[in-house]
């Protein structure tokens, strides 16, 4: 079990964004409903308050879409990141995820997208 899990990380390791994209796609698109809402509180709770300390002031009028993978560990854990979005709000927030337990996931490694846009 534990070479799985290493063989796991050392393939994340390699991969790259547009890859582990597919991969949070792929594992959100995989839970239950109550794990689905499980996701999604704990990562806006993580996210919220990261975006509360990362918001320079005065906020901009403007913020850029960004996009944080999460690598989950099978208590939950955030052990990697990878992010699409290099502005400092979105450096600021991928940071805030760094070493954050989130929900208990149903496999290891789980990968879930954080996701950032301002809607029309």
């Amino acid at each position: 079990m534990l070479w799985m899990v290493m063989m796991a990380q050392a393939v994340a390791g390699d991969a790259g964004y547009p890859q582990v994209h597919a991969w949070a796609q792929r594992d959100e698109a995989s839970l239950e409903p109550a794990a689905y809402t499980a996701m999604v509180d704990s990562m806006s709770e993580v996210g919220g308050a990261a975006f509360t300390r990362c918001m320079p002031t005065p906020a901009p009028q403007t913020l850029a879409a960004f996009t944080v993978v999460l690598q989950l560990d099978a208590q939950g854990r955030v052990v990697r990141t990878w992010r699409e979005g290099e502005e400092a709000v979105a450096r600021c927030v991928d940071a805030g995820f760094a070493g954050k337990t989130l929900f208990v996931p149903p496999k290891a490694p789980f990968y879930a997208a954080f996701e950032f846009q301002v809607e029309p």
